[in-house]
């Protein structure tokens, strides 16, 4: 057998090195499911590559015929790999089954029967002849009527799996889009170099030049891998996602008619897509529908709870309504999402039910224990007109003191028993300064508010935090305090509301245990109460003033805990 060794052949043979390298790529990634698909790929390509390089190299006809034999089953799982690589890349893996793959095989299995057997029939080739082209043997395939029904099928299938691949181009990612134009790319490229080949409309008609295409193929496929990792950053179908996620999703169009509900949204409702397709929102989720016929302005999203009764049972939903414009969706409408939220607004219920019943006791304890507290202190101004020994004397002393701080404490729950109580909300700072202010008697002591339009979302106790900083300026601050300023600024993602004095400040003594409980003077439960009620939404406060310079402390607001009103 003489063997030959030409240009084409050396490029054949790059190209199946380059073919060899994606194969090895795609093996160290083989836990992705797309790296599994593409290694099938790359295995078969680099196969028929190096079984037609060694055709060429060839000179006698049975060799010739030997290697081809050898490119046909490889040739054909190309083809149905394409197809495997396209479902994937689109989200429609879930097609490719135990069952349906052998199903993609049978039409490949019976075209290389057809090769192997075509000595006995002749059908699907009907001779060969040899030519010399550039003092090299090649022989060139005459075809029979089998090949152009094999050739049909081939083209029917990769035709599917580029028009799979293009419907990603419709993505609105923009990386999404330029990766699938790369798999458009380097399919298309043996695909149009097989054409040419087969139609004869090349410079060299003798050779099948789709092999030396696999070369720029595999450029493309590894600009796909390194650059836009085509194994770990496959396209998701929106479809899948669709079908899917857990929350029901209803579109609708601008005439609140029924577009597509996915099958969440079917259970919520009880009903099938086949039948609620066309018709008006209203007769499906009537609730929904009235929100939509208030006018709500453009590219607003509208969210809020509903109690819908689909079944036997009524479910709480956290409804959103989101606007679709035409760029985005194609057409105008709505995107509604429905997330049953029954069982936490159950619980939300139940704490409720719990907190009445823990505030009623509450307060009967209390009124009960201001009773007692009013008759012991009503008993001690009798106790004091009786003739009292000076120990005596200091004893009731002692207890009326006890009975006062009792009665401040019972006094100090009263205000405090709401803590917690409601879901925090969003109060205008400033507002709620001013209005705090009102109940401190400031006298002669001057009071600058600057906070802006903030907004916090805080407990609805937040007033009271102000009040006790407010009044404990007022109360401790001594001759040398003249003014009072609150002022806000922005400290990175964060807000700082800042509230500072010029009085005699805080001693160093009482510095490190300012927020515990018992603290400072009076009750001590001012401050610790005023660090509770900030920390329910994350907000912090400390003081960092300087004792005989004034008190200075720095409320800070975290991201998403505050917003500026219009």
């Amino acid at each position: 057998m003489i063997i030959q060794f030409t240009l084409p052949i050396l490029i054949m043979f790059i190209s199946g090195m380059v073919s060899v390298g994606l194969t090895i790529l795609a093996w160290n990634n083989r836990s992705l499911p797309m790296a599994k698909l593409f290694i099938v790929l790359m295995a078969a390509e680099t196969v028929w590559i190096f079984g037609s390089a060694f055709e060429l190299m060839s000179t006698d006809l049975s060799m010739v015929l030997f290697f081809n034999n050898i490119e046909y089953p490889a040739m054909m799982t190309v083809v149905v790999s394409w197809i495997f690589v396209a479902l994937a890349h689109t989200g429609r893996e879930h097609y490719l089954t135990k069952k349906t793959i052998p199903l993609f095989f049978i039409v490949p299995a019976l075209v290389c029967l057809l090769v192997f057997t075509n000595p006995w029939h002749h059908l699907y080739y009907t001779g060969f002849h040899s030519v010399i082209v550039g003092g090299a043997v090649v022989w060139v395939y005459e075809h029979g009527p089998l090949f152009w029904i094999m050739f049909a099928y081939n083209y029917v299938v990769g035709i599917a799996a580029l028009a799979l691949t293009a419907s990603r181009l419709l993505s609105p990612n923009d990386f999404y889009r330029r990766q699938t134009l790369l798999l458009l790319c380097a399919a298309s490229i043996p695909v149009l170099f097989n054409l040419a080949y087969v139609f004869r409309i090349t410079p060299f008609p003798e050779y099948d030049l789709t092999q030396i295409a696999f070369l720029l193929t595999g450029l493309v496929l590894g600009v796909g891998l390194l650059r836009y990792q085509l194994f770990s950053a496959a396209p998701v179908a929106y479809s899948r996602v669709f079908a899917t996620i857990r929350d029901g999703v209803i579109v609708i169009n601008s005439q609140f008619r029924v577009i597509d509900l996915n099958p969440a949204a079917e259970r919520i409702t009880g009903t099938k897509v086949r039948h609620v397709v066309g018709r008006e929102l209203t007769g499906l989720v009537p609730e929904i529908a009235a929100i939509l016929v208030r006018p709500v302005p453009d590219h607003e999203v509208w969210q809020g709870e509903l109690l819908l009764t689909p079944g036997d049972q009524p479910h709480y939903y956290d409804v959103q309504l989101i606007p679709l414009d035409e760029e985005g969706s194609g057409s105008r409408g709505y995107l509604c999402i429905l997330r049953d939220v029954t069982a936490r607004k159950q619980a939300e219920l139940g704490l409720m039910t719990a907190n009445k019943k823990i505030n009623l006791l509450t307060k009967i304890t209390r009124h009960d224990l201001e009773n007692k507290l009013m008759i012991m202190h009503g008993y001690i101004p009798l106790l004091r007109k009786a003739p009292l020994t000076p120990a005596q004397q200091e004893y009731l002393n002692k207890q009326e003191a006890a009975v006062n701080v009792m009665r401040e404490h019972v006094e100090f729950t009263r205000k405090y028993q709401q803590l917690g109580a409601q879901a925090p909300v969003w109060q205008h700072a400033e507002t709620l300064i001013r209005r705090a202010k009102t109940q401190v008697f400031m006298g002669l002591v001057r009071f600058t508010c600057n906070v802006g339009t903030v907004e916090i979302l805080a407990d609805a106790m937040l007033e009271r935090v102000f009040y006790n900083l407010l009044d404990n300026a007022v109360r401790y601050g001594g001759d040398h305090l003249k003014e009072i300023t609150i002022t806000s600024r922005k400290d990175g993602a964060a807000l700082v509301i800042v509230v500072e004095d010029d009085g005699s400040g805080i001693s160093p003594e009482v510095m490190d245990h300012l927020f515990e409980q018992g603290a400072g003077k009076n009750t001590g439960l001012g401050l610790f109460l005023s660090r509770e009620i900030l920390g329910i939404t994350n907000i912090t406060i400390e003081q960092n003033g300087v004792s005989g310079s004034g008190a200075r402390f720095e409320i800070r607001v975290p991201p998403g805990m505050f917003r500026y009103a219009l």
